[in-house]
């Protein structure tokens, strides 16, 4: 009983957390109906905040950067917010940049699966969180994988790779997910 309390106060508390991103941005509340980028930006702004990094891969800002080919006005909604008490950054990168100052990298699928596998290595091991809405995500090596299913957009995740990162995901996050991988 406890778990499912525990489990609704998240879930009405990431209700709650979307709404806001949502309507507290103007480039969120010009839209009656929420795209499928502010439903992106809304999950990535959670997972930076339901994720922990090592202590000194963090320093005075989170970053979180996307592909430049992912680039996409919605991101640009989060730059500014706080996150573990330290502000958000959003760079829009290439394969030739330095992903080293990432703590999320987010590779849309209209980036193709060479480039995403490419950067999947670049990132292996490193405290990178690395999440995609491409097919197949996480059988390619990836983190998280958002899913959109026509009506609703989900996660899964890939909690063995995650871990290999020396990231930790919150528990209640977890919860959540539509699948888990690497238990």
């Amino acid at each position: 009983m406890r778990r499912l309390l525990d489990s609704l106060k998240f879930s009405l508390g990431m209700l709650v957390l979307f709404v806001n991103l949502c309507t507290s941005s103007p480039v969120f509340a010009s839209s009656q109906v929420a795209s499928e980028q502010t439903l992106i930006a809304a999950f990535l702004y959670n997972f930076l905040k339901f994720t922990e990094w090592p202590e000194d891969s963090i320093e005075n800002e989170i970053t979180l950067c996307a592909d430049k080919n992912s680039a996409f006005e919605e991101l640009k909604a989060i730059s500014g917010k706080s996150v573990q008490s330290k502000p958000v950054q959003v760079k829009f990168i290439s394969l030739s940049d330095s992903y080293k100052q990432c703590q999320l990298l987010f590779l849309s699928r209209d980036i193709s699966a060479d480039n995403i596998r490419e950067w999947i290595n670049l990132t292996k091991g490193q405290p990178t969180l690395v999440v995609s809405n491409a097919s197949g995500f996480l059988d390619m090596g990836g983190m998280i994988a958002l899913i959109n299913d026509g009506k609703n957009l989900n996660f899964s995740v890939n909690l063995e790779v995650t871990r290999n990162s020396s990231l930790k995901l919150n528990a209640q996050l977890l919860q959540i997910a539509r699948e888990i991988r690497g238990r």
